[in-house]
């Protein structure tokens, strides 16, 4: 008996995924169940009473998925195709018998929290991070950083990285940002190249209320909110400041059974055991 009767397959690169995805079919034909796989020439809204959104593809997949179909209040498994796999970690190569057991209801939930932004009246949702930024890497721009409306700092730096613990292995781990487990409820904060030598990342619970006002930038030179790596909101010179907050949607992502957070940044991180260690003296 399957937990999951209903899935939407979806996949953005069919030329790179054909092989996976052929065999994806042919275990839930051969299984008898029910699933439809995701155009994307068609309205992602079209789509309900799904069970499980099954990602063929990278974790930049999983979030494009994730911003389609986070309507469905459904949860999301991942095959891994792509360089690291941190929340798409079925094994490509082992299908027939991982998929089958989550199906089956042999997995773990993990409960991922998002970000809400709120910006001239727009809300937005990032899974990952959002990143204050100039249209130019090079030019420094001039923030204020607020938490529960307690001044933090105010630098000048390339920008700001506000991420999730999911997006701590992502962007703002390249930014020299820490690596958050799962189970921790908190956001990492790290400026981008600040133009200060005493400039650390921080880490603040999840619940707090942050606030970045934008206070001075090169002139003629435009400022962005990025969302994701992939959503992009101009910064209006007579509104300058962004509220963000813990999302009330969170994001629910199966793992096989013998998942473990530590073992994937061991093998996708490249961290190593010292000779020592791997003796077996």
């Amino acid at each position: 008996m399957f937990n999951y009767k209903k899935l939407l397959v979806v996949v953005f690169d069919k030329n790179k995924s054909n092989k996976a995805l052929k065999e994806v079919k042919e275990i839930l034909s051969a299984n008898n169940i029910d699933h439809n796989l995701y155009d994307d020439s068609e309205d992602a809204n079209q789509y309900d009473h799904i069970d499980l959104v099954l990602v063929i593809g990278g974790d930049g997949s999983m979030l494009s998925a994730a911003k389609l179909f986070s309507h469905l209040n459904c949860p999301f498994l991942g095959v891994n195709l792509g360089k690291v796999g941190f929340m798409a970690d079925l094994d490509s190569e082992n299908l027939k018998v991982e998929l089958l057991e989550v199906l089956s209801g042999k997995n773990l939930v993990e409960e991922k929290e998002t970000l809400s932004c709120t910006y001239n009246g727009q809300e937005y949702t990032a899974f990952n991070e959002l990143v204050l930024h100039t249209q130019k890497s090079y030019k420094l721009m001039q923030f204020e950083l607020t938490i529960d409306e307690n001044l933090i700092y105010r630098k000048r730096a390339d920008g700001l990285i506000i991420s999730t613990s999911n997006g701590s292995t992502a962007y703002s781990l390249s930014a020299g940002g820490p690596i958050l487990s799962p189970e921790v409820d908190a956001f990492v904060i790290t400026a981008l190249n600040p133009l200060s030598l005493s400039a650390r990342p921080l880490i603040v619970p999840s619940s707090s209320n942050i606030a970045v006002k934008l206070t001075k930038t090169p002139k003629d030179l435009k400022s962005f909110i990025i969302i994701d790596g992939n959503q992009e909101i101009k910064i209006e010179k007579d509104v300058n400041n962004f509220q963000v907050t813990k999302s009330n949607h969170n994001f629910r992502l199966l793992h096989p059974k013998n998942h473990d957070f530590f073992k994937t940044c061991r093998d996708k991180l490249n961290w190593s055991l010292s000779k020592d260690e791997n003796s077996s003296n």
